[in-house]
């Protein structure tokens, strides 16, 4: 039992220290292909070894981060090529997505997305957003999409293709400010196909709002000579 017992408390901080790494490389803390060092860790969350080196472990499974060899472990730093295959995929399954919505969506689905638009919208309309919180809205109304969808293993996938990319939103949605502006009336215009109950518009709307996403990162990444 105290085996068990230990074993479960390693687990959890494990899994805490998992998700407050993740909760760092989201918001920026970490630059792109900056070395992240255990002993940094330690005086950032105030754990042992063997949580940080497991998380750590966790996080280069899921390609946020990359281990070198005699180097150490850091934030990956992708390529032109691997924004282009992200998008081209992510525009399809946001397009089914979308169109499933439209579909399936429960009036209390549809109602929690209107929500959200009109508090982000109004949120503009009176303060500055940062691009942590753009990209966090941008992370939830896309959630909401799938999540309404009835397709689990569609919303899974599309949630982990979402976290993998929220750094590079982070980045380079800072250096255009009336990006999340647009970002939001795209939104609108998806919303406005499910609601109507038009699955063909809706998925039409997403991959247009997916396209234009591409666009202005290709745009941005060209501005930061990212190969």
């Amino acid at each position: 039992m105290v085996e068990i017992s230990r074993k479960i408390v390693k687990e959890t901080t494990t899994t805490a220290v998992y998700n407050r790494l993740s909760e760092l490389i989201a918001s920026g803390y970490f630059q792109m292909g900056e070395w992240i060092r255990e002993r940094q860790i330690k005086e950032i969350l105030g754990v042992s070894s063997t949580p940080i080196r497991e998380a750590l472990c966790m996080l280069v499974q899921e390609r946020l981060l990359e281990a070198v060899p005699h180097h150490g472990v850091r934030l990956r730093q992708l390529s032109v090529k691997e924004i282009e295959d992200f998008y081209e995929l992510r525009a399809e399954l946001e397009g089914l997505s979308a169109y499933l919505a439209a579909t399936r969506a429960s009036d209390e689905q549809v109602l929690a997305m209107q929500r959200m638009l009109n508090t982000v919208t109004a949120r503009m309309k009176t303060a500055s957003v940062n691009e942590l919180e753009t990209v966090q809205h941008n992370h939830d109304f896309h959630g909401m999409i799938a999540q309404a969808s009835g397709n689990q293993a569609l919303a899974d996938c599309l949630a982990q293709q979402r976290a993998n990319f929220n750094l590079l939103r982070i980045m380079l949605w800072g250096r255009d400010k009336q990006r999340p502006l647009v970002t939001v009336s795209q939104h609108q215009a998806i919303f406005d196909a499910i609601a109507g109950r038009k699955p063909a518009l809706a998925r039409k709307r997403a991959q247009e709002h997916i396209s234009d996403s591409v666009v202005f990162m290709l745009k941005m990444v060209k501005e930061l000579d990212i190969k």
